[in-house]
């Protein structure tokens, strides 16, 4: 098998990464030299612990199926795999995957994803998408939940509600104390605005941000990922109509 796989020419990224997801030791290695050239990738390695650990297979199967939709409907770049932004992008999810994935923190990822691998897509944007997929790699399940709900309240107006009670509604769960605990990070990450945060109070009326310029990217990445999705369900609901 592996001598039929090496003699291929022109596979693509997606199938080379799909290949590694079934085969063996020996032909993941000799895939991953003949597809990704060069040893651009440097993928093997984490591809070999990934693929051990078959807990977190639903995730490497619902990264090649994003890849998949992304490529069809032109998000990425069909040559991602020859680019430093399509390489470290990669690596960052194999690092994700093989380590904290959760469903928020997959979403995310696919976001940056395709905004680091989109056709035309500027090089150092590029690095802004992968220094954040350093940033949530790094988070615990409860600060990338509580982020989630960051992103979701935005902002809040002085003198109406709580930022509390914002939150509350989206997390699900009601405390300070694992609220206060958690928020650390992501005000050490830049993500939240550290004067909104503390200082609540003011000027009655007054909208503060919540996000910091850091936490603002990631979200408009994210909600332009989340449009593409709703525009790829709502013509698959067209077609089986």
């Amino acid at each position: 098998m592996t001598d039929e796989i090496v003699k291929r020419e022109g596979i693509s990224a997606i199938e080379s990464l799909r290949l590694l997801r079934t085969l063996d030791t020996d032909d993941q290695i000799s895939i991953a030299k003949t597809a990704l050239k060069d040893g651009t990738w440097g993928l093997a390695a984490r591809g070999m612990s990934l693929l051990q650990r078959w807990d977190e297979g639903r995730f490497w199967d619902a990264f090649l199926d994003e890849l998949d939709e992304m490529r069809r409907a032109g998000q990425i770049r069909e040559d991602f795999d020859r680019t430093d932004a399509g390489v470290s992008s990669v690596r960052e999810f194999f690092e994700m995957i093989d380590g904290k994935p959760d469903e928020e923190r997959f979403r995310a990822f696919c976001a940056l994803f395709m905004s680091a691998n989109a056709p035309g897509a500027d090089s150092n944007e590029a690095i802004l998408d992968i220094e954040l997929m350093s940033i949530l790699r790094n988070l615990s399940a409860g600060e990338m939940h509580l982020l989630s709900a960051f992103l979701k309240v935005r902002s809040y107006v002085v003198g109406e509600g709580t930022v509390m009670q914002s939150l509350t509604r989206e997390l699900g769960y009601n405390s300070h104390a694992l609220v206060r605990r958690n928020v650390t990070a992501l005000l050490r990450q830049s993500l939240v605005d550290e004067e909104a945060w503390t200082n609540q109070g003011g000027n009655l009326r007054t909208q503060k941000q919540l996000l910091t310029d850091l936490g603002m990217a990631l979200l408009k990445r994210i909600d332009k990922y989340n449009e593409f999705k709703d525009r790829q369900t709502r013509s698959a609901d067209q077609t089986d109509k």
